[in-house]
């Protein structure tokens, strides 16, 4: 049986090659994290490429997120690492550079302004703390311990809502580079409201690019406005190393819970991220605390687990995407039924037919033989989601003949699609829907029991889910 739960990874040079893309999709990743803090536009273009070269080899549909900047604020060096000591007052701001002294500054110029005595700031989701020190006309940072700072670490100012807007000009590269290549998801670094959302929102149209919305959750006020963001986005990233500096730590683990089972019940997809097996970026097994760490989040009902650092920079990048894979398989067999009635929407008529495909699957696993999934022959990928949102533990089979709804549909727990090829749109009949199921028994070895179908009067059609029947494989 397949997992059920989706791995993101992120690409970086451990693992931008063909093999290595080739060997981490046959580990288990779903979807691959474009991180546009970092890289050149071209370097992203070149890896999106390799990614769509190697899914098409394969024959699968493999989702591509970009994941922009935002007002995230980073460390700007003129070194690739500075050393420092406790107690020692650094110069802050762009005079390091024209002055071409020791110091640290930051990727927003004017961020002195907002700066107040005694403001503490964090380096490297909080590895580092500085305390704000002013002199004159000019603002140093003394260090609070020892340490090395590198360059382009993150860097946060905990309890300031800091006025930048939510795009910057890398962001409007990013987002043409995305409406120029097969991109299925936008993410976008810390969100503060509805507002950030709907400014990302009329960038895209600009551009024409239809892509899921993934808001991250990386701030107190991102928190303070949570129902709205949920509303307004396709999917929700819980950010737990930034979150994780804006909050105290220990309370990460209560809103990692409370996030995804909001997003749960309003039916959003949700992502979790930050650190999930951090130590294998060095070593070559994780530690049980991490193996537990992702075992949580599954059990918590997330969509996606992701991979940063530990398979975009680091030493074991399939080995890490291989522990992950195994720990959701293995969680998933122990789940019950516990997120089923959540996801409420009842005035829609693709909810109440996925309801009663959902009932009808939980009689055939009372049959003496074997329930294998469900087949959903959609266009846009609706069915597929909605079906989804109620965390059946079988596959759900979306056979598509839109190759765009395909690689969208990566992103959703237990969604397996596949582009079927149609020569005309046509009437669904019991003959078209054996030979489906034909065509999957060829793909992914399909075995001898039950399938829950949905779908419409005709395939290839978007919209009018009409009917769920049972078929029988044999």
């Amino acid at each position: 049986m397949k997992k059920l739960t989706k791995i993101i990874a992120t690409i970086g040079p451990s693992c931008d090659s063909l093999e290595k893309i080739e060997q981490l999709i046959k580990a288990g990743v779903d979807i691959f994290r474009f991180n546009f803090k970092h890289n050149t536009i071209d370097w992203h273009r070149e890896r999106i490429e390799r990614v769509n070269q190697v899914a098409k080899k394969l024959g699968m549909a493999i989702g591509i997120l970009i994941d922009l900047q935002g007002p995230s604020l980073r460390v700007n060096l003129p070194y690739d690492k500075i050393e420092v000591r406790k107690g020692k007052l650094y110069p802050f701001g762009e005079q390091i550079f024209n002055e071409k002294i020791d110091g640290i500054a930051s990727t927003e110029p004017n961020l002195e302004q907002y700066l107040s005595e005694g403001q503490i700031i964090l380096i490297a989701d909080g590895f580092y703390r500085f305390e704000v020190v002013k002199k004159e006309d000019k603002v140093f940072l003394k260090a609070l311990q020892d340490g090395v700072i590198e360059n382009r670490k993150n860097l946060n100012v905990p309890g300031v809502d800091l006025p930048f807007s939510s795009l910057i000009d890398r962001d409007f590269e990013g987002l043409k580079l995305a409406s120029l290549t097969e991109i299925d998801f936008v993410a976008l670094s810390f969100v503060r409201s509805k507002e950030d959302i709907l400014i990302l929102r009329k960038e895209m149209e600009k551009y024409q690019l239809k892509a899921k919305v993934i808001s991250k959750i990386e701030t107190k006020r991102a928190l303070d406005n949570l129902d709205e963001i949920i509303e307004y986005s396709d999917g929700i990233m819980v950010a737990r190393g930034d979150l994780g500096v804006e909050i105290s730590l220990e309370e990460v683990p209560y809103w990692q819970k409370e996030i995804i089972n909001r997003c749960l019940t309003k039916g959003r997809l949700v992502i979790t991220a930050t650190q999930m097996l951090e130590s294998m970026i060095k070593n070559p097994m994780p530690t049980r605390a991490e193996i537990s760490d992702v075992a949580n989040a599954v059990y918590d009902g997330t969509d996606c687990l992701m991979l940063s650092a530990e398979t975009a920079t680091g030493l074991y990048s399939k080995p890490a995407v291989s522990f992950m894979a195994k720990t959701a398989l293995s969680t998933e067999k122990y789940f019950d039924n516990k997120f089923i009635f959540k996801f409420k929407k009842e005035d829609d008529i693709t909810y109440s037919l996925s309801m009663a495909a959902i009932s009808i699957a939980s009689t055939l696993k009372s049959i003496k033989d074997k329930f294998i999934g469900f087949l959903v022959l959609t266009e846009t990928g609706k069915t597929a989601v909605y079906l989804s949102r109620f965390h059946p533990l079988y596959p759900i089979f979306a056979v598509t003949p839109s190759k765009k709804t395909a690689d969208y549909l990566t992103g959703y727990f237990g969604v397996y699609p596949y582009v079927y090829p149609l020569e005309k749109k046509g009437e669904v009949s019991i003959v078209s829907i054996h030979k489906i199921v034909e065509y999957l028994k060829e793909k992914v070895g399909l075995k001898t029991g039950w399938l829950v179908v949905l779908h419409g009067d005709y395939f290839g059609k978007e919209g009018g889910v009409s009917t769920v029947r049972v078929v029988r494989v044999s």
